[in-house]
């Protein structure tokens, strides 16, 4: 990048030069908003200038994919005016290029001595504006008409909707600083009764297979919602969390009974933001999302981790001691269990999940969202946290979204580079002093803002193009400009970690985050930053970081905080008056850091890619032992791993290998072994997906009961024969019940039920209409319940196709008769139970009513 010159040595008042903003497109637009970007009459005030920093009014940001230049009206004004002009390649030849952005006149200004930081900054800000609206719209809500939201944020130029988890990150990383009403009208559209009134929650968005429960992470609500809190004005604030608290604690309570998996102490449920299966998934769940709903995310699981801290935090503020201390136990039980069941010690990471219900081994593969969060929240030690940044593979200018890529795969979540991500990665590195990757995460930001003229959605992470041709895997397939997120990210960048600014229950802490490096390569040409007119809490705030002469590569510390010229002890401001007020960062000379970041180079598609998954083509028995007949599909590259319920007991078999015997097992023990397999590529150790479990379930399948459909007793639906088998339907609402009178174990120990059902309520990759009942086990001779559990079963598309729903597991004792009944439960709904719906129209649970039901042609006992 080539930089103005001059040293600035002292702070110049200016008088500030009025303007206005007005959105580039079309769309319903909110008059009223948050002071930070409000339009409207241009006022008159003061600002700060480092004095010295070149005024030249032309800059220039080169990269490989092309030039942005930058120039300004009057680089001297308070109010500038910028002409950002690119020569890389716009997604859909969007926005207009140049691109004018103009300062509004209340908007924070940034003053870096760098015109293009102080551009984007602007272009941030003015993207802030474009996307606040006073109704949001989608095609599957109201028909795609005008839904009022009292004043919200819109996704993005190609997502016109409000989505929880995008919001709320959104929120968390930006928007609750910049506009804090703004913010909460949108967190607060994403609260939910039910449609008769009461059970205030959270609502899972429409998703895979129905949605909730194959889909948990909703609870990202709490993520944004107590950033939010920290910027509310008090009186505001209490009444804000008291709502929030009551969403957050029925939330939590709900998904106890219906996500919670005691027997490792986790949550069960897609991955969040990775939500489009083919992309992180292996292929096999593309048509069968229940093994989506039955694996442990990461990242979700993070999520539930802060939600329950956070509800705890505000139990003891609204005086709820009892839910507190429940609150902070459950928490501390799912830290434990996280680091336990997904820290990967001999990589350094923590897997990006465990796949499915019978197989619970974590797999070798990491998402940068998850392992951001992971060190964010102190799941990861200092030291894991140090690891994590150094060993996350990293290619093309930013980051990836996940590792390693899957073969095949179209561009979006796979081979993705995602601001927003980038983002959090950055704080994560800002959190553990990881100069290396807080660089390159820095340029990234700016890289990708420059050349787009926007802020994008995602880049292909190779290159960082908005778009990249790659025949059938071309894209990103979808690439927003001004996506919220990624709006937020930039504004994160500036505002939390360049500034420092990270507002707290008990204020605003002052923690500014910049490396020898970016003095030198961005700022070097001035000797202070400048953010002017930060609002918080009524106040308004300039901040100025002074900057040394020269430094080393690391973290630059901070050596003073002044507040309108008066010393301030450690990082955390003094109670603000609603006046205009100046904090002075002096921040002094940095060491060489030593901290280096994995960089993978992706000349050879094997350094980035994993293997493509195998399978387990047979399971049956020889001498006593469990032999596996295994396919490969590159045996000439790979090595295979062998697992047997969840533990390796076979690694680095030639990839060619189809046969393999489990000579430390027994067929014939009684016991259900459960198996499954992976490829590792031998010069990248890349590993593939696991394969699909297989069990042993004994020669004849003796261990699997089988109780079709006409041998259950059923109140509710009706039987038929239709669909290809004989099954209930439509079968489901409240007071049906279809019950297996005896059931008697030849075995001590745990089983496993589930059913085989059929629903054809929705698409596989949509809807909220996901099927969700109760399953209850009674010991018949004393009809006290022995086990219960939610059995889920998601969208299969048609009510032609039958698939095996979840498993719910439960002690049983060899020769003692049980009772087995499906039923509807007060906490076994979906989403189309809440109110939230009543304006879907994409499927059924909408508009015409909530939707539950579904066919149900056989139960299954499996005895492991």
């Amino acid at each position: 990048m080539e930089l103005g010159t001059g040293a600035a040595r002292h702070l110049l008042w200016l008088t500030l030069a009025g303007c206005t903003s007005t959105p580039q497109d079309s769309g319903t637009r909110d008059s009223s908003t948050d002071s930070p970007t409000e339009t409207g009459t241009p006022s008159t005030g003061d600002c700060l200038w480092p004095e010295d920093a070149d005024r030249s009014g032309t800059e220039r940001w080169i990269d490989a994919l092309g030039q942005t230049t930058v120039t300004l009206d009057d680089a001297a004004a308070c109010a500038r005016t910028y002409t950002l002009t690119s020569t890389a390649a716009l997604r859909d030849d969007q926005p207009s290029n140049p691109r004018t952005v103009v300062e509004g006149a209340n908007n924070t200004t940034l003053r870096s001595g760098n015109d293009v930081l102080d551009a984007l900054y602007a272009l941030a800000l003015t993207e802030t504006r474009e996307l606040s609206v006073d109704s949001i719209q989608d095609g599957s809500f109201s028909d795609g008409n005008p839904v009022p939201c009292g004043g919200c944020f819109e996704t993005g130029r190609l997502w016109r909707y409000v989505w929880t988890r995008d919001t709320a990150y959104a929120v968390d990383l930006g928007m609750g600083l910049v506009a804090p009403t703004r913010s909460r009208r949108s967190l607060e559209f994403k609260l939910s009764e039910r449609r008769g009134g009461g059970d205030l929650q959270v609502v899972q968005d429409t998703g895979t297979g129905g949605s909730y429960p194959v889909s948990t992470d909703r609870v990202v609500w709490a993520l944004g919602a107590h950033s939010l809190a920290n910027t509310l004005p008090d009186a505001e604030r209490v009444d804000f969390v008291a709502r929030a608290y009551q969403a957050l604690a029925n939330t939590l309570e709900h998904d106890r009974l219906v996500a919670f998996d005691p027997s490792d102490g986790l949550y069960r449920g897609e991955q969040s933001f990775l939500d489009w299966r083919e992309q992180t998934y292996p292929d096999w769940t593309a048509t069968d999302v229940v093994h989506v709903g039955m694996s442990k995310a990461l990242s979700t699981n993070l999520l539930h981790l802060n939600a329950l801290e956070v509800t705890s935090e505000w139990a003891s503020e609204t005086g709820h001691v009892a839910e507190a201390q429940r609150y902070a136990g459950w928490a501390a039980s799912l830290r434990a269990a996280i680091h336990e069941r997904l820290w990967l010690e001999e990589h350094g990471q923590f897997s990006t999940y465990s796949t499915t219900g019978l197989d619970p081994a974590p797999t070798v593969r990491f998402d940068l969202l998850g392992a951001s969060l992971a060190v964010l929240l102190d799941v990861a030690t200092p030291s894991e946290a140090q690891r994590v940044l150094s060993t996350y593979p990293h290619y093309g200018p930013g980051a990836p979204v996940v590792w390693p890529q899957q073969q095949s795969t179209p561009i979006y979540h796979n081979r993705g580079e995602w601001p927003f991500v980038t983002a959090y990665w950055l704080r994560a590195a800002q959190k553990a002093d990881h100069p290396a990757v807080a660089d390159r995460m820095v340029k990234a930001l700016v890289r990708g803002a420059a050349l787009n003229l926007s802020n994008m959605e995602n880049f292909e992470a190779g290159s960082g193009a908005a778009y990249l041709e790659d025949g059938d895997a071309s894209g990103p397939v979808v690439n927003s400009q001004r996506q919220l997120w990624s709006v937020a990210g930039y504004l994160s960048m500036v505002h939390h970690t360049w500034f420092g600014l990270q507002p707290e229950g008990a204020g605003l802490a002052v923690r500014p985050y910049l490396t020898g490096s970016q003095r030198s390569e961005l700022f070097g040409g001035t000797e202070q930053l400048v953010l002017n007119d930060v609002a918080f809490k009524g106040a308004r705030l300039t901040v100025v970081l002074r900057l040394p002469s020269s430094s080393g590569s690391g973290r630059l510390p901070v050596t003073a905080i002044t507040l309108d010229g008066v010393a301030v002890s450690g990082d955390l401001l003094p109670a603000l008056d609603a006046g205009h007020h100046v904090v002075e960062v002096t921040v002094g000379e940095a060491s060489a850091s030593t901290r280096t970041l994995t960089e993978v180079s992706d000349a050879d598609w094997r350094q980035v890619f994993g293997p493509r998954t195998p399978t387990i083509t047979g399971v049956s028995e020889s001498s006593g032992a469990v032999v596996l007949g295994l396919s490969v599909p590159e045996p000439s590259d790979t090595t295979l791993t062998v697992l047997r319920d969840g533990v390796v007991v076979a690694s680095d078999l030639p990839g060619s290998t189809t046969s393999w015997t489990d000579i430390a097992g027994s067929a014939s023990t009684g016991d259900s072994p459960c198996y499954t397999v992976r490829a590792v590529f031998s010069g990248s150790g890349n590993h593939s997906q696991h394969a699909p479990p297989r069990c042993w379930w004994g020669a004849d399948f003796e261990r699997v009961f089988s109780a079709g459909a006409d041998a259950l007793t059923a109140v509710g639906g009706q039987g038929s024969s239709s669909h290809g088998r004989f099954h209930y339907e439509p079968w489901g609402d409240a007071g049906d019940t279809l019950t297996l009178a005896h059931f008697t174990p030849a075995k001590t120990g745990e089983h496993l039920v589930q059913v085989v059902y059929g629903n054809g309520a929705g698409a596989v990759s949509t809807g909220v209409t996901a099927g969700v009942k109760q399953l209850v086990v009674e010991d018949v001779s004393t009809g006290s319940v022995v086990g219960s559990g939610v059995v889920v079963m998601p969208h299969l598309g048609d009510w032609d196709q039958w698939a095996d729903s979840s498993l719910v597991a439960v002690a049983l004792t060899e020769g003692v008769d049980y009772r087995l009944r499906l039923q509807h439960a007060d906490h076994a709904v979906n989403m189309s139970s809440f109110a939230h719906f009543e304006t879907y129209t994409g499927g059924l649970g909408g508009s015409e009513g909530a939707f539950n039901r579904v066919n149900i042609a056989e139960m299954k006992v499996l005895t492991r």
